[in-house]
């Protein structure tokens, strides 16, 4: 169920972004993908037999969803599939070098994501996510707590204030937390990998006959 709820967030978040800018319902709803997703996605770097398979599989479908994305959302950023794997590959890291070198390791990927954000997708935010999902996945308090303290210090730097849409992030959690108790709906492994690059092609080409 968690993978129907990714895809139908992200897609909503999307359809708003594009085509109702000014009602943010949309975007609102839409804050509950990204966190889902990155979940999912410590989920499969913890449960995959063969990680270089995954990551091979992540980078391309972020190559498939760069130019539909780039073309989108009128950016020259790279997009969120990047982040996630950056992340990834920094966790990676951290498990065969030991605990101590590997927390060093891991303030350098972030130090080296903080100038690069605005040119990648969630950048540093989204870099801080998947290392909170990843150590706190078995914690539901603390994992609250975490998500909810970053979603104020992203707010206050990027809104000068400590409440922003990204605070409907903090429902995708809740979710996660209490998904032992959601129905099983199984999704097909192909649609759901494939998602991602075509929903954004499909909208833009939407796009160019609505707009352009």
């Amino acid at each position: 169920m968690l993978e129907w709820i990714a895809i139908i967030t992200m897609l909503i978040d999307h359809i708003g972004y594009e085509f109702f800018p000014t009602d943010l319902t949309w975007r609102m709803i839409g804050r509950i993908a990204f966190p889902i997703y990155t979940y999912l996605l410590v989920r499969g770097l913890t449960l995959t037999s063969s990680r270089s398979t995954y990551f091979k599989r992540l980078l391309v479908i972020g190559v498939l969803a760069q130019l539909p994305f780039t073309f989108l959302f009128e950016t020259y950023s790279l997009n969120v599939l990047f982040t996630l794997l950056y992340g990834a590959i920094a966790i990676v890291i951290y498990e065969k070098i030991g605990i101590i070198r590997g927390i060093f390791i891991l303030v350098i990927f972030g130090l080296i994501m903080v100038p690069i954000s605005d040119f990648t997708d969630y950048g540093i935010y989204g870099y801080l996510l998947f290392l909170l999902y990843y150590f706190l996945k078995e914690k539901p308090v603390a994992l609250l707590i975490g998500h909810v303290s970053l979603n104020v210090l992203y707010s206050w730097n990027y809104f000068d204030s400590w409440n922003s849409i990204q605070s409907f992030s903090i429902i995708a959690t809740f979710i996660i937390i209490f998904k032992n108790h959601l129905t099983v709906v199984k999704i097909p492994r192909l649609f759901y990998r494939a998602f991602y690059p075509t929903h954004l092609l499909i909208l833009y080409l939407l796009s160019l006959l609505i707009y352009r």
